[in-house]
């Protein structure tokens, strides 16, 4: 039984993870897909769309500065691979767009499955396991290293985010900070100008000396 668990415990730790996602997207409309990710991730993405009457799926893959990485145009099925080569927000987009001459008509749509896999999870061990004739303690090590690198990458890089968004926040508060002092110093010179302009009125009038 130990044996058993140990041998499916091994076969789960092959299986690649990915996240899932499945929605219908309607005729000239589209939807877009974000992931935050951090520099040198790989990154592998399957897409496939069901059929739909006159409709055409376009897919866009573009970088945290909104640079295109990749663009497939007319196509049902497909996928990308690439490395960031900065991190942040990378976005996945998906356009469905009428043939021309079609006109849209209410309730067309494509049902849209789209899959992706980042970091550890591009990497197929079973695969890596047969390559490098790796035995299961050998390649049960390999996916610990592996994690242990991911996790450290990961907590580099919300480490640097977390300090960009508090110098972010003291750079704001410093900013609030001379706002508010420059009102209340306009308040006061207002107030006292009032005053004076008062007096002045009231000697005017002689109603003071």
């Amino acid at each position: 039984k130990h044996r058993d668990t140990m041998r499916q415990l091994f076969l789960l730790a092959l299986l690649p993870v990915c996240l899932g996602f499945h929605f219908d997207l309607e005729a000239t409309s589209y939807k877009c897909l974000s992931e935050e990710l951090p520099e040198a991730y790989n990154v592998i993405g399957h897409f496939e769309a069901l059929p739909g009457y006159s409709q055409i799926i376009n897919v866009r893959v573009t970088d945290p500065d909104g640079k295109l990485i990749q663009e497939e145009k007319g196509i049902d099925k497909g996928e990308f691979n690439f490395v960031t080569d900065r991190s942040g927000d990378y976005n996945f987009c998906f356009y469905n767009r009428l043939v021309p001459g079609v006109r849209y008509t209410q309730g067309l749509k494509r049902r849209v499955s789209f899959k992706l896999q980042t970091g550890q999870e591009t990497t197929d061990y079973s695969t890596v396991a047969r390559r490098e004739h790796l035995k299961p303690i050998e390649i049960n090590l390999r996916i610990m290293e592996d994690t242990v690198k991911q996790i450290h990458t990961e907590y580099n890089y919300f480490k640097s985010r977390e300090i960009e968004m508090r110098e972010e926040n003291e750079v704001t508060e410093s900013r609030s900070m001379w706002v508010t002092l420059f009102n209340v110093v306009v308040f006061l010179g207002f107030a006292a100008w009032q005053v004076l302009h008062l007096k002045r009125f009231f000697i005017y009038k002689k109603l003071i000396s």
